[in-house]
């Protein structure tokens, strides 16, 4: 048999689907949503995994994603923002809220759909924090969620209105990182 004929084979469902942050200000909320993610596709899962405002450099996972799996759909929204810069752009911060409206409308889609198993939106927290998605919006997705579903939403500032309405919540804590002696981030590690 074919590795292909294997991820083809009878498709598990997951009986009872959580809402899980990832959030706080230490290294690993990605990551994290990265180990299950594999874990969910070994285990012969559908997911889907949306990227938002992460740098623009060739990483590891940009590199590897879109083809990693058959029963994964990768994507990484396209878009212009500087981390440190553009939250203090008006231009860009109005930017990203217009070229967001379409991806978050797709995701509930996607979200709904049947199609996935799991649903990773990488960043989600951050950009709720900068006004890049409502509240509200955000609060839709994860009630419109079917049960079956595990929805995961990573990045810093979680809003306590989703912790409310999360089954599991991690606070990744930062005790120490070498970014504060002056080493820059490294390929393979931090991208």
């Amino acid at each position: 048999m074919s590795e292909t004929e294997q991820f083809q084979q009878k498709r598990p469902k997951i009986e009872t689907g959580a809402f899980q942050i990832y959030t706080g200000e230490g290294k690993g909320k990605s990551t994290a949503s990265m180990g299950l993610m594999l874990r969910a596709l070994g285990c012969g899962f559908h997911v889907y995994y949306l990227r938002m405002l992460k740098p623009r450099w060739k990483t590891g996972e940009i590199k590897l994603g879109p083809t990693l799996h058959p029963n994964l759909t990768f994507r990484n929204i396209p878009h212009y923002w500087a981390l440190c810069v553009s939250k203090n752009v008006p231009q860009d911060v109005e930017s990203m809220r217009e070229k967001l409206i379409p991806e978050i409308d797709n995701l509930q889609k996607v979200l709904t759909s049947g199609d996935y198993d799991m649903v990773i939106v990488d960043e989600i927290n951050y950009c709720i924090h900068r006004g890049l998605i409502t509240l509200d919006r955000a609060i839709e997705l994860v009630e419109s969620r079917p049960e079956k579903v595990e929805l995961i939403f990573t990045g810093r500032h979680a809003h306590e209105e989703l912790i409310k309405r999360a089954g599991i919540v991690t606070e990744m804590r930062k005790i120490k990182h070498h970014f504060a002696d002056g080493i820059k981030a490294r390929v393979g590690i931090e991208f």
